[in-house]
């Protein structure tokens, strides 16, 4: 009775507490601004099923994390869901010694499950053993935040960790003394010594301990084992809300509430009726951004695949959202008492603290990004980092005019000459000349629209790559026309670093174009272009057919319709770009047709989804950088590994970066830079139309 009163007591004061906690979290999620984040819950359920219970992100092969953590994470997860109803029991058992949770007696589930329980617990202290010996032995870079070694306090600034560690531990040291010491003391009760047959690991616990000390101190040690596992349960609890490990209850939420959008789609902004553009104060993050804040393991996953960590940046993702979080924790009060005070919008009431963005967020962080997504393809609960940041851009350009001097005549040069060179809008067709391209004034009724782009139209280099893809064209017989003259930017530049009145402007007038041209299908050989107007173009009315370069060859060679020789045996490696690869999945297709193509393809450790930005997305390419921190001369590096005699590209922005990095390193006699439609127009030059 006396145990019964005493527990009640310290439940009822802990959960007490804790749903306190919980009511002030969840208050202060209420006070951000709103998303729409409840449709196509199907597809949510999906996401929690794969990412969330299938630890998906955890388990996979991924270059910027040890493997082996992500098991011990799986490990140590599913033992806290298995023992959960251990919990549930050992909490019961307070007011009857025999009780069990429905469904779990011997007789239906109990057997299995207390076998498949006692695995787990010495499962999970193994994994927590092998987390131990992370932290205090192998110091892996990723828990660190990459500091160097000298900055590390080792030891003592990373307490946190080491507490909770030791409580899981705990937790599971006591459920195996509870049940070792309750089998050892009671060899009479049938009932326990039934159950005992299905606890082998158990059974040993508590044969151990009577043996060394008798089975009086058996018992004595099973009934402290009690009370330390439901107290440390109870302290854990509480403990949650106001650490890291809050991502242990708001994960599964945050997974469930995730981007269904395109993933290259950022937000539109009401430029008319808005009253702030961007994001400058804490109160105007959306609920799903403080729920990412809210749900940060801290793992670093996310800086150890992002590119401007790696080349020592002054931008880590990771501490950029906890630089967030914890100044969002430090003025809770302040926003609930403004959603209180103003009905719940807050849109009459003073921002809430001081512009985070300059002294929390600096400016240099911000610039630092190229929006690549490697962060948010890496975070295993879905954390969405790049609208955070450009959203903060949109502040620093549109309302501070406080941007890289480069960029004032990057803008400029977008809106006078729309494009980024400032090369005069009557030179955009120049590259067609001898080619008899035809124009959608010549040709209204062409089956496709090749939308060129700025680079394909104005860089010297990336001109070549657009012939090239004509001629394969033409040698193919596909119905297409270009826009010529009038073609304009479409103005992913701008809006990626910032100035969205500047790209809804750019965007608006190409949709009116393409619209009066009645255009349907385009075909785009840049990822930049493919994503904005397949993604964010139907933000504003322009729905279109969009396909890119390596899918319309491989679909042609699959007709017939292009005959191409397997002749380019050269080794070649193959680099993603990012808004094909990351952003739209296109992974295959262009090798697909470098192997049709005959070339050796090889791979960089980080390919695929886990492939390194050449450097100059989300603007970067209009933006001076520090020669020894350049992202492209890393991701050389990282193609020279291979030992290449091409790099093959799909990206006019890939194509500059990467050939500027083999120019570096002064390798341009050994390692050609190609595009992949330079090479298909290789081995298919020579041949007439019909061949």
């Amino acid at each position: 009775m006396i145990t019964a009163i005493v527990f009640t007591l310290c439940l009822v004061a802990a959960l007490g507490v804790f749903l306190y906690q919980l009511w002030l979290r969840f208050r202060l999620l209420l006070s951000a601004a709103p998303a729409a984040r409840f449709d196509r819950i199907p597809e949510r359920v999906r996401a929690v099923l794969v990412y969330a219970f299938g630890q998906k992100k955890f388990v996979r092969p991924n270059p910027g994390a040890e493997r082996y953590a992500g098991w011990m994470h799986f490990f140590i997860f599913w033992g806290f869901v298995i023992l959960f109803i251990q919990i549930l029991t050992l909490f019961g058992r307070a007011y009857s010694p025999s009780f069990v949770v429905p469904g779990f007696s011997l007789n239906l589930l109990g057997g299995p499950y207390f076998l498949l329980r006692d695995i787990m617990e010495v499962t999970v202290l193994f994994w927590i053993g092998v987390a131990f010996v992370r932290w205090l032995v192998v110091h892996a870079p990723r828990l660190y935040g990459y500091l160097p070694p000298e900055q590390r306090l080792r030891g003592q600034s990373h307490w946190e960790a080491y507490v909770i560690l030791g409580f899981i531990a705990t937790i599971m040291l006591g459920g195996l003394v509870y049940d070792g010491g309750r089998i050892a003391s009671h060899p009479n009760n049938m009932q326990i010594v039934a159950e005992a047959r299905w606890q082998p690991i158990s059974a040993l616990v508590g044969a151990s301990l009577a043996k060394a000390l008798g089975t009086s101190f058996a018992l004595h040690a099973s009934e402290v084992a009690w009370w330390v596992h439901n107290l440390v349960v109870l302290f854990f609890l509480n403990l949650l809300p106001r650490s890291k490990h809050f991502h242990i209850i708001t994960s599964i939420p945050n997974v469930f509430f995730l981007k269904l959008e395109p993933k290259g789609q950022l937000s539109k902004q009401d430029l008319e009726n808005a009253t702030h553009f961007g994001t400058s104060h804490i109160d105007q993050f959306t609920w799903k951004q403080v729920l990412d804040m809210y749900s940060c393991t801290e793992c670093g996953r996310c800086s150890s695949n992002c590119p401007a960590t790696a080349t020592k940046k002054p931008l880590a993702p990771r501490q950029l959202l906890l630089d967030l979080r914890d100044y969002l924790y430090q003025h809770q009060n302040e926003m609930i008492e403004k959603r209180s005070h103003t009905g719940g919008d807050g849109a009459e009431a003073a921002e809430v603290g001081e512009n985070i963005v300059g002294p929390v967020i600096h400016d240099e962080t911000l610039w630092a990004c190229v929006t690549c997504r490697a962060c948010e393809e890496a975070c295993p609960v879905l954390i969405e980092y790049v609208d955070k940041i450009v959203d903060m851009r949109r502040h620093l350009v549109q309302e501070e005019a406080r941007f890289p001097k480069e960029l004032t005549r990057t803008f400029k040069n977008m809106e006078t000459q729309s494009n980024p060179w400032g090369i005069d809008s009557a030179q955009r067709f120049e590259w067609a000349e001898g080619l008899n391209v035809p124009t959608l004034a010549d040709k209204p009724n062409a089956e496709f629209l090749y939308y060129v782009g700025c680079a394909g139209s104005f860089d010297d280099r990336n001109k070549r790559t657009t012939q090239a893809f004509v001629r394969v064209l033409q040698k193919a017989g596909v119905d297409f026309a270009c826009l010529g003259r009038e073609e304009l930017c479409n103005g992913e530049t701008a809006r990626r670093l910032g100035n969205e009145y500047l790209y809804q402007s750019m965007a608006q007038m190409l949709i009116e174009t393409l619209n009066q041209n009645q255009v349907r299908k385009i075909i785009v050989n840049c990822p930049h272009c493919f994503n904005t107007i397949k993604n964010e173009f139907p933000q504003f009315g322009g729905s279109y057919e969009v396909i890119h370069a390596a899918d319309l060859v491989r679909q042609l060679i699959a007709s017939g319709r292009l005959k191409i020789s397997a002749e380019f045996a050269r080794r070649t490696v193959y680099h993603d770009s990012c808004y094909y690869g990351r952003y739209n999945d296109v992974f295959d297709e262009p090798r697909d047709v470098l192997s049709r193509a005959g070339a050796q393809v090889h791979e960089m450790e980080r390919h695929h989804k886990f492939g390194m930005c050449c450097g100059a997305g989300g603007g970067r390419m209009w933006i001076e950088e520090d020669p020894d921190k350049r992202v492209n001369l890393l991701r050389t590096e990282q193609a020279l590994q291979t030992n290449p005699e091409v790099i093959a590209v799909s990206c006019p922005f890939c194509m500059t970066m990467l050939s500027d990095g083999i120019k570096a390193k002064d390798l341009e006699e050994k390692v050609n830079t190609l595009d992949v439609m330079e090479i298909v127009d290789q081995v298919t030059r020579g041949r007439d139309a019909e061949s």
